[in-house]
């Protein structure tokens, strides 16, 4: 039972006096008070609530504003919430304690703009066909825009009959793919999404082969294959997990995978590096240049010597 839980059910024990009937006992008591004073507060309707906020202060006591300042005894345990349900209180704290927990917070920018942006980070979900179900074909598709806001999330029919459905991962169930949309849409609607943008993504080579897309490499932003992420597995292909867990601060993949939040998280992961990545690319594309130029001037200058 939390801090909260406690405190309320201590409250209903000791008193069912009302908030306003507590403060209204304790001002009768107080002799610093002055008449005038208890006829303004006899009526709630017609106190100014300026200055009922500079007189009442439930938890702190009262002062008197015409002698000197004199604290009175009223605690917790003498004041009520009127027409408040407890359970609200307890949800509402609840609540609050899950949104500071959820990994969304530090994923997604808080009312930031939820339309297509330039960059789009992907991620997909499979399913498994075939003997065994060893083959795999597209079941969700996530789409992603700069800020972590979800632009694109559709389940996809299988072509074929779905041997495994690889729930414990994929976390997609037969029902999921009951309604779900047909491969050629999405398949159509993806590249249009995509055209002209940098793709975000980990390990995007196989989402783009079970969608049967290309993507110019030039516009991909793979987080399987940065090089400053790699020096954390030795060279290797670190997991997203991994990557999210030891640079965001934030676990993922503790069960059922989200393709939603997988693709944030890469989107993330890429933002926070981005100023790098980008320069690291600039310069690899100058490198290119140039060698293409020294080749070109190497052949030219064969060819006169011919």
């Amino acid at each position: 039972m939390t801090k909260v839980k406690k405190k309320i059910e201590t409250i209903k024990k000791t008193s069912t006096r009302t908030n306003w009937e507590a403060l209204k006992a304790e001002l009768k008591k107080n002799d610093s008070f002055k008449s005038s004073h208890d006829e303004g507060l006899s009526s709630s309707v017609h106190l100014n609530k300026k200055n009922e906020a500079k007189r009442i202060k439930p938890f702190k006591g009262f002062t008197n504003s015409t002698h000197k300042s004199k604290k009175l005894n009223v605690t917790s345990k003498d004041i009520w919430f009127d027409d408040v349900d407890v359970g609200d209180i307890v949800d509402a704290e609840d609540d609050l304690n899950e949104k500071k927990k959820s990994p969304s917070n530090k994923l997604v920018k808080t009312n930031a703009f939820a339309g297509l942006t330039k960059v789009i980070a992907m991620d997909c979900e499979m399913v498994g066909v075939g003997e065994g179900g060893r083959e795999s074909v597209l079941a969700r598709v996530s789409l992603v825009n700069q800020f972590g806001k979800c632009i694109y999330d559709k389940f996809v029919k299988a072509r074929e009959e779905v041997t495994d459905y690889r729930t414990f991962v994929s976390g997609v169930r037969p029902s999921d793919l009951t309604n779900a949309e047909d491969f050629q849409i999405v398949q159509k609607e993806v590249a249009v999404i995509l055209q002209g943008r940098i793709l975000v993504g980990h390990a995007l080579w196989n989402d783009m082969k079970v969608l049967f897309l290309d993507h110019p490499k030039k516009c991909i932003r793979d987080t399987a294959k940065y090089k400053p992420f790699k020096t954390m597995t030795a060279g290797r292909s670190p997991s997203l997990r991994l990557l999210s867990s030891k640079i965001l601060g934030v676990p993922i993949q503790r069960g059922e995978h989200s393709s939603v939040q997988d693709a944030q998280a890469a989107m993330r992961l890429y933002t926070m590096h981005k100023r790098e990545w980008e320069t690291e690319k600039s310069k690899v594309k100058l490198s290119k240049k140039a060698k293409k130029k020294r080749n070109a001037n190497t052949a030219l200058g064969l060819a006169k010597t011919a």
